[in-house]
């Protein structure tokens, strides 16, 4: 009998030591973010696991091109001239020291303008070495004038901190630590945090639209954002009114419509993976792609490029103030076909709804080629379009109208000098085609009745679209080695041929220097893109050394700051050049100078 109750009391023993555990592992459970938000929330944005990403970060193709030698070598120069580290990146050590997990920051409202904010994170490391690292980033960041106080609120101590009309309230609930400019939405939260249901109302996981719009998210991911679109698109419609300004009805129920986006980047394999999706409803009644460009392009191919277009009605309407530069050549574009009484309806009828884009460098070509082709549903319309459009003189010469092989071609004389351009345009009975260059232009409308697939046929293509689902409203592609390559082989010469005629374009950057093209190229793989309507809404999913999206603002950053750098080098360099110049008035003597040498350049 005494070894039973022996056994007994040690089963007891071991219960409650178990059950303690596991107590303890509920109190430091990491919970879903969403469960602490109200279901208001308009903003979130979430890391689930910092450390994690940072890893991922290191094994990724742009880190192993960043630390290549030869890009460090080359970029030695220009990082020398920058402010060297303010302690950045050991505050960063120290924040992933902490062990952090569901970091996150949110907008939770933003009424009367008045945006109310809350974020935190979960750690894994004692509280008291939480509260020293947060304690010293307070210190540097807060003012030392600002009033603090500390409140009792439902067994939680909450350290406000005020300046002026501005409050910074901060808590720790276990393992967590979070903070707000609003009180009342941290007090909110802890609610949630501790179950406090009576307290609370409902949260931002259970709210239909974002449990919609998370569920096409992959499971896995880098960093996550929702948006709740609708308030701020009722508060951009005043704002439109006030400039005079009105949205097309079309595009206005278009917005109204989207009910939420949501987003999640990660890495996978060495290369990005970004996923969008879009609540709304389809745009139109969308088919198959039928890619028929594809079948065209081939082994110098670096863009393909299939998506669909719609035709609004205010497409010719009437623009605005007279523009310069393409935006004015576009508005003669549209005053010619309103001329003529071309309408939107007549583009709508003339044309589908499949714009496919192909962009070819061929090794020994400086510049590539590009050539875009839209089905044709009503040859006479198109051609009528087409009329309009190249009644347009292009560089002050007309175009040239011929038939061909069943098509109407017209072409303008080349021009452009440093990037040369051959401006064609094609329509036939099933096609309109135009392109870059004539030659070009005949090919792809040639090669579509009698396709080689070449890229089709590689296994560097293939093994591309086999990472994205297949695609029905959008599907892009781009090799970067291979335009990376030629890119390189066009431009290195002309770089450095600039950088002797203009040192001002040496002075941040050793041209010299710059790396071999396959240093970078073997880590380069294609970026590819495929967007599908799924249940109630687009999905879009990209992968690559960098995502779609993220390498059309690159190139467009890219080219606006390659733009303001040669503006101010060639500025200072032409100041410099026109010193150097002889004066053109006579001498004292009275014997006149030669006239300065105009400057190539």
């Amino acid at each position: 009998m005494k070894k039973l109750v022996a056994v007994f009391v040690i089963a007891l023993v071991v219960a409650a030591a178990i059950w303690v555990a596991v107590r303890m592992q509920l109190a430091k459970r990491v919970a879903a973010v969403p469960a602490l938000l109200p279901e208001a929330t308009l903003i979130l944005v979430e890391i689930p696991d910092p450390q994690q990403t940072r890893a991922d970060w290191h094994e990724s193709d742009l880190f192993k091109i960043w630390h290549e030698p030869a890009v460090q070598e080359f970029f030695q120069k220009p990082l020398a001239g920058m402010p060297k580290d303010r302690g950045d990146r050991q505050m960063l050590e120290q924040f992933l020291a902490l062990g952090p997990k569901s970091s996150f920051l949110a907008l939770i409202s933003l009424e009367r303008n008045e945006p109310k904010l809350i974020g935190g994170f979960h750690f894994d490391v004692s509280p008291e070495k939480a509260r020293e690292f947060i304690g010293q980033r307070e210190a540097e960041w807060m003012s030392k004038d600002a009033k603090r106080e500390t409140i009792v609120y439902e067994q939680h101590k909450i350290e406000t901190v005020t300046v002026s009309q501005f409050v910074f309230a901060s808590a720790y609930d276990n393992q967590w630590y979070f903070a707000s400019n609003d009180l009342a939405a941290l007090q909110q939260l802890l609610n949630r945090a501790d179950h406090r249901g009576e307290k609370t109302g409902g949260s931002l996981q259970d709210k239909a639209a974002f449990g919609a719009a998370t569920k096409q998210l992959p499971r896995a991911y880098g960093g996550m954002l929702y948006l709740d679109p609708r308030p701020f698109v009722e508060k951009l419609l005043p704002l439109v009114a006030m400039t005079g300004q009105s949205l097309p009805m079309n595009q206005l129920q278009r917005l109204q419509q989207v009910e939420s986006v949501a987003a999640a980047v990660g890495f996978e394999h060495g290369k990005m993976r970004e996923t969008d999706f879009v609540a709304m409803p389809r745009v139109s009644a969308e088919k198959k792609l039928q890619r028929l460009m594809l079948g065209t392009a081939g082994v110098n191919t670096f863009l393909y490029s299939d998506s669909r277009v719609q035709w609004p009605d205010n497409l010719l309407a009437s623009s605005a103030p007279a523009a310069v530069g393409m935006p004015a050549l576009l508005q003669q574009f549209t005053a010619a076909m309103k001329a003529r009484g071309i309408s939107s309806e007549d583009l709508r009828q003339a044309f589908g709804e499949e714009l496919e884009i192909v962009g070819d460098w061929a090794p020994d070509a400086h510049w590539p080629t590009l050539v875009a082709t839209l089905p044709v549903h009503d040859a006479a319309r198109a051609k009528k379009i087409a009329d309009a459009l190249t009644s347009i003189d292009l560089g002050g010469a007309p175009w040239t109208r011929t038939e061909k092989n069943g098509a109407t071609f017209y072409s303008a004389q080349p021009f452009g000098g440093f990037v040369p351009v051959h401006p064609a345009i094609a329509v036939s009975d099933k096609f309109l085609c135009a392109g870059s260059d004539l030659e070009r232009v005949e090919k792809a409308l040639a090669g579509i009745s009698q396709p080689a697939r070449e890229l089709e046929k590689s296994a560097v293509f293939h093994d591309a679209t086999l990472q994205v689902p297949t695609a029905d409203s959008a599907f892009n592609y781009v090799d970067t080695r291979l335009l990376y390559e030629r890119l390189d082989a066009a431009s290195r010469p002309l770089l450095l041929m600039g950088a002797t005629f203009y040192p001002a374009l040496g002075k941040s950057v050793d041209l010299s220097k710059l790396p071999p093209a396959e240093v970078i190229a073997k880590h380069l793989t294609p970026i590819v893109m495929s967007q599908r309507y799924e249940e109630n809404g687009y999905i879009t999913e990209s992968v690559g050394p960098v995502t779609f999206r993220q390498a059309t603002l690159g190139v467009a950053g890219a080219i606006g700051g390659l733009f303001l750098y040669l503006r101010e080098g060639l500025k200072i360099d032409s100041g410099a050049w026109q010193s150097l110049q002889p004066d053109p008035t006579p001498s004292a003597t009275g014997s006149p100078t030669d006239s300065p040498t105009p400057s190539p350049f």
